[in-house]
């Protein structure tokens, strides 16, 4: 039997669609069409369409601006997100399961500190101070800490609950077989955790790869600029050019429309997927 949609639903969907189209394409619309404009035409800030197509030279501006300092600059992206992931998931990973394994008064303690992580933000000074004691401050190796610290509590997080799922009887088998700690995570746990480690990859390197704040605060320079820090220095105090600003944005958006396009069903499933069937 097939039931009819109630005119609530009915008018819940109108309105989601009307408002994705004001929160999401009409943004996407306005950055493409300013990103097509000349000068004059993109200091207006208006939705009609360009009077003279320049998309190719406002590209062609943002390549060679600074002598090509946007590929500097998605190189300095690309190591850092690729290096904090990288890390990120073998931290929390490893945490997790320490953590959901092993029970006493150290797991806990442990696990409200974490919990803390997630509420309490990071301050700048005392992290700066750290870095610079390390010797990496304003370096891809101060940042990279630096995000890895500031992702770590919400991955632990989505580990530890993906793991609990997970049945001890798993652990007891690996153990009567043989297998070290060390073993059990390498070659049982963490490949058991493919779903949930896609998913933190994924949603990591959008925020990581997105991040102003923290190469704002704990870089400088033209050699460790990243591609947010990139278009930000597009933006003048007193004139700013939309059209090489927008096309810029356009630029360096394509990673993560690509990333999303190809992987978005990969997030759904970490979140979703159970460990054992059957």
């Amino acid at each position: 039997m097939i039931r009819k949609r109630s005119l609530g639903s009915k008018l819940a969907e109108i309105f989601l669609v009307v408002l994705t189209f004001f929160t999401h394409w009409l943004i996407f619309y306005f950055v493409i069409v300013t990103a097509c404009k000349d000068t004059a035409d993109a200091a207006k800030l208006t939705l009609s369409l360009p009077e003279n197509f320049r998309l190719m030279e406002n590209l062609q501006f943002i390549f060679q601006y600074q002598h090509g300092a946007l590929l500097k600059a998605f190189k300095n992206s690309l190591v850092i997100t690729l290096v904090s992931v990288f890390f990120l998931v073998a931290a929390a990973s490893a945490t997790a399961v320490i953590m959901q394994r092993r029970e006493g008064l150290l797991s806990r303690i442990s696990n409200k500190l974490i919990v803390a992580g997630l509420i309490v933000p990071a301050s700048v000074i005392p992290t700066y101070w750290m870095l610079n004691t390390l010797h990496v401050a304003n370096t891809l190796a101060g940042l990279c800490l630096v995000e890895v610290a500031t992702m770590f509590p919400f991955a632990v997080m989505l580990y530890k609950g993906y793991i609990s799922s997970l049945p001890t009887e798993i652990d007891e088998a690996a153990v009567i077989d043989g297998c070290g700690s060390l073993t059990l995570y390498t070659r049982i746990l963490f490949p058991l955790s493919k779903p949930i480690t896609a998913t933190v990859i994924i949603l990591r390197s959008v925020l990581i790869y997105n991040d102003f704040e923290n190469p704002q605060y704990y870089m400088s320079g033209s050699s460790t600029q990243t591609v947010q820090l990139f278009v930000y220095s597009l933006k003048s105090a007193w004139t700013t050019d939309y059209g090489h600003l927008f096309a810029a944005a356009i630029v360096v958006s394509l990673p993560l429309i690509l990333l999303y396009i190809f992987l978005n069903r990969r997030i759904l499933e970490g979140m979703t997927a159970g460990s054992v069937k059957g």
